[in-house]
């Protein structure tokens, strides 16, 4: 469990999921295996979220790719209906309380902001749990409790827009204020969407 804030007791157990079912169109291949730093997107994930759950999957639409990887994978329900098609599959299959949901291609994610997620859990075991930026509610990385399984399997039906789920199930949401002191420059939520996305993770890195 984080190293920071609540203790082991004090948590329900928590499944993590990375999302991986994209298309990656715009960057013209897989994202969860593209090298960033000599390794693999979704391993920069796995690495963040490991110490703060129970359990791990890649939950994906491609298992051939993905199985180099050699996390534990699951295969989406109902492929194609974007990350919260994604996250539905990780509320499916898991047997904790609670998934940890982030993106293949958030490489940056910042152990403080996790801590703080986590921290939220110990209160009133909310629905969901997320952050605020300066562009919103960020669905991903989010807490998800299993009980949003029926409501987001509905929700689906007509929609996969992640941030009007958000609003409908209620999201707490960690204000701007405290995500901008725990991740000053906002790496969390910066999605490798196109080669100079790639180009300017790596240059980040080689700057340390």
């Amino acid at each position: 469990m984080p190293k920071q804030g609540a203790s082991r007791e004090a948590l329900p157990a928590i499944t993590g999921a990375i999302l991986a079912g994209g298309l990656s169109t715009r960057l013209g291949r897989d994202k969860a295996t593209l090298p960033l730093g000599g390794k693999p997107l979704a391993l920069w994930v796995a690495d963040a979220l490991a110490p703060v759950v129970s359990g791990l999957w890649l939950v994906t639409n491609q298992p051939l790719i993905h199985s180099s990887l050699g996390l534990p994978l699951i295969t989406d329900l109902v492929p194609w209906q974007g990350p919260l098609g994604g996250l539905a599959t990780a509320l499916f299959f898991a047997r904790t309380p609670y998934v940890l949901a982030a993106a293949a291609d958030n490489p940056f994610l910042a152990p403080p902001l996790l801590a703080a997620m986590l921290r939220r859990l110990t209160r009133d075991r909310p629905a969901a749990v997320v952050s605020q930026s300066s562009r919103g509610l960020e669905p991903f990385p989010g807490l998800y409790s299993v009980r949003l399984l029926p409501r987001l399997t509905s929700f689906l039906e007509t929609d996969r827009r992640p941030r009007r789920f958000l609003e409908i199930c209620r999201a707490q949401a960690l204000p701007l204020e405290e995500v901008s002191r725990l991740d000053p420059e906002g790496l969390t939520f910066l999605n490798l969407n196109t080669p100079e996305d790639l180009a300017q993770a790596a240059a980040r890195l080689a700057g340390g």
